[in-house]
């Protein structure tokens, strides 16, 4: 990263590769358009991909676009500080949700602020997340009445979707690392309005 260069927010457009997306070829296409986009306007605070204007989209598709695009993410592959989904009709809604259903995945749909996917058990945890802004991982296990590997095992799936971010916290008290938790900055507005 170029340290010179402020975080900013950037907006993928899936319409620019058509209203009825179709093929694991396509995908791969808009996959790879999405993987320069991000590098070339890198670091990127929010990353928001908008379906506005998509009227749907196959499994097939969506897997190989969203599936392994949310699969490079939580490897580190991609770089960014948060990622949301926007304009998503019924249709684009349920090809989503199958695809990260499938994969044992999450996002956050930025028009509802919820998570969509494989996301059951992880909703209690993320509404408190919106609730608090920021947090550690003992304020969350505490207040969900849960262990704190169980806490730190929901935080890691949500930093890996970029529901939340996580920065090293100052001083650990008992020795160790520590991080504090917090939603990136558009996720924020979000609950806001």
């Amino acid at each position: 990263m170029n340290p010179t260069k402020r975080e900013a927010s950037h907006t993928f457009t899936v319409r620019e590769h058509g209203t009825f997306l179709a093929t694991r070829a396509t995908g791969a296409a808009a996959r790879t358009a999405l993987a320069h986009q991000v590098e070339s306007t890198a670091p990127v605070s929010v990353l928001t991909i908008d379906f506005t204007g998509t009227e749907a989209m196959t499994n097939s598709f969506t897997d190989e676009f969203l599936g392994k695009f949310y699969l490079s993410l939580a490897a580190g592959d991609v770089s960014v500080g948060g990622v949301e989904l926007a304009g998503l009709n019924e249709e684009t809604r349920d090809a989503v949700t199958v695809c990260l259903e499938r994969r044992k995945q999450i996002a956050v749909d930025a028009d509802t602020g919820e998570l969509l996917g494989d996301a059951a058990f992880l909703i209690a945890t993320y509404q408190y997340a919106q609730k608090l802004g920021s947090f550690r991982t003992a304020t969350l296990a505490e207040a969900l009445e849960i262990s704190l590997p169980n806490a730190n095992n929901r935080l890691k799936r949500l930093v890996e979707a970029g529901a939340l971010r996580r920065d090293r916290a100052a001083g650990p008290e008992r020795g160790g690392k520590e991080f504090a938790y917090r939603l990136p900055e558009a996720h924020q507005a979000d609950t806001r309005a």
